[in-house]
């Protein structure tokens, strides 16, 4: 899996081609409202509501269809769970191929970072969070 550092080029620009490390790059051209909303995205509320673990806010009436529908409650985690990268990102001019990489890299941190704060507040249920790679790209979580 690659560094951050090999999906960022951007850092080989700073300081005469000698490059900068992630953190002094976004110390000098981050923007703490981003910082703040990307806590929402990588260290996100959780609600538990009739024996599911679900980010906060859910939908009830999208929960109770995919109950109707037949569905586990694992696969109505997953489903609920999602945060899909498909729209993510929509000004980023990175080339499709680099971006793709980017994108795998973040949804590979987040997914842990999602592992670590369920089992911090549930430390009593076991729990999957992982990255999806088939027709919808992103991460989820359910409980096991």
């Amino acid at each position: 899996m690659a560094e951050v550092t090999d999906v960022l080029p951007e850092l080989q620009k700073w300081n005469a081609g000698a490059g900068i490390s992630p953190d002094n790059w976004i110390y000098i051209e981050g923007r703490a409202d981003h910082a703040l909303g990307f806590c929402s995205l990588f260290w996100p509320e959780f609600i538990e509501f009739g024996g599911y673990v679900l980010r906060a806010p859910f939908d009830l009436g999208r929960l109770r269809d995919w109950e109707r529908a037949g569905h586990s409650r694992q696969q109505v985690e997953t489903a609920m769970n999602a945060f899909l990268f498909d729209h993510m990102f929509p000004d980023d001019e990175t080339e499709a191929s680099l971006k793709s990489v980017q994108l795998t890299r973040l949804a590979t941190i987040m997914a842990d970072m999602l592992a670590t704060k369920l089992n911090r507040e549930f430390p009593d249920r076991r729990f999957s969070a992982f990255v999806l790679d088939q027709a919808d790209f992103g991460l989820s979580f359910h409980q096991i």
